[in-house]
């Protein structure tokens, strides 16, 4: 996981979320895209990579993808690697679940900032390369 300025908030509880389903919350105006990916959850920046498209909780097929409404582009659900076109990401935000409680790490800089110096449309490797810089 990148280490990006970020505070823990809880979510939701994680019955609230069953296998095969997705949320999309709004914390402190960052768009949260919770998924429960048999049995695993994961949390993303929900835009996409491509145009900032909102990523709806119908975005994840319940499976193993996540398809962007907005021009179709494919993510894969458990690591949020572009599979259609390759070569970007999903920003993956960290997770903890405690007892029956989920957590997020939502950024907690303006969202201008988040999306110059974090969120970019390249892969993760890119990405950690130029914050580095």
């Amino acid at each position: 996981m990148l280490n990006y300025p970020g505070t823990f908030v809880k979510v939701c509880n994680i019955d609230d979320i069953f296998e095969g389903e997705a949320k999309l919350f709004e914390i402190n105006k960052y768009d949260v895209l919770v998924l429960n990916v048999k049995g695993d959850i994961k949390a993303y920046y929900g835009r996409c990579a491509h145009a900032l498209g909102l990523l709806e909780p119908y975005s994840f097929d319940g499976e193993d993808r996540i398809t962007c409404p907005v021009h179709l582009w494919e993510y894969d659900a458990v690591s949020g690697k572009s599979i259609n076109p390759e070569g970007s990401s999903l920003f993956p935000l960290d997770v903890k679940v405690e007892g029956n409680e989920i957590f997020v790490k939502v950024p907690n800089i303006p969202q201008l900032e988040f999306k110059v110096k974090w969120f970019k449309m390249y892969s993760e490797s890119q990405k950690i390369a130029e914050v580095e810089k």
